[in-house]
C-alpha cells in the first residue's frame, strides 16, 4: 500500500511539474501580440466568437508561419490587427493581392485592408484546431492560473522543505546533547 501511495504521489508531482514547465515556457514565449510562438508555430487561443462557426470560442489553433513566397493570391491567412482600439485581434481573410514592397517585406491586400507581412501569422490550411484546449491553456496562462498552478505549489514545497531541514537540525542537535 505504501508503494502505491508513493507511486501515485510521484505521478501527481511529475504531472504537475510537466504542466508547470509547459505553462512557464508558453508564457516566456509570448510575442509582442501576447501569442505564444515556438519557432514557426503560433498557439492562438480563440477568446472571442469572431471566427465562428469554423473556430469556436475556447479552441486552440496551432498555426504554422509560412514564408511570404508560399502565400499566394486566394489563400486564406490569419493575421494580427492592432489598429482596433489598441487591442490585438486575430482575423482570417482571403488574400486579394500581394505586393512585394522590398526584398524582406510583403504587403497583402485583404478585402479593404492592407496588411504587412510582419503581421501575418500563417495560412489557414496549415492551422490545426483543438476544441476547448484553448480555454484550458488560456486559464493556465492567466495571472491567477499561473499563480495557483505554479507559484503557490512551489512556495509551499519550498516552505515544507525548509521546515523539514529545520526539524532535522533540531533532532540532530538533541541527539548530540
Amino acid at each position: 500500500m505504501e508503494k502505491v501511495k508513493s507511486l501515485l504521489l510521484d505521478v501527481v508531482v511529475g504531472g504537475w511539474f510537466i504542466v508547470a514547465v509547459f505553462v512557464t515556457v508558453c508564457l516566456l514565449s509570448y510575442n509582442e501580440f501576447k501569442v505564444t510562438t515556438f519557432g514557426k508555430y503560433s498557439f492562438i487561443i480563440m477568446d472571442s466568437d469572431e471566427l465562428e462557426p469554423e473556430y469556436l470560442e475556447g479552441d486552440l489553433l496551432i498555426v504554422k508561419r509560412n514564408s511570404d513566397n508560399k502565400i499566394a493570391k486566394g489563400d486564406d491567412i490569419f493575421y494580427y490587427n492592432a489598429q482596433m482600439n489598441s487591442s490585438i485581434m486575430i482575423f482570417n481573410d482571403k488574400v486579394q493581392e500581394k505586393e512585394e514592397t522590398s526584398k524582406t517585406d510583403t504587403t497583402y491586400i485583404l478585402n479593404d485592408k492592407k496588411v504587412s507581412g510582419e503581421y501575418v501569422i500563417g495560412k489557414k490550411d496549415t492551422a490545426k484546431s483543438y476544441h476547448k484546449l484553448g480555454a484550458a491553456l488560456g486559464l493556465l496562462t492567466s495571472k491567477w492560473g499561473f499563480m495557483f498552478l505554479v507559484i503557490f505549489p512551489t512556495l509551499f514545497a519550498i516552505i515544507y522543505e525548509i521546515m523539514m531541514i529545520v526539524e532535522s537540525l533540531k533532532k540532530k542537535r538533541l541527539y548530540e546533547e
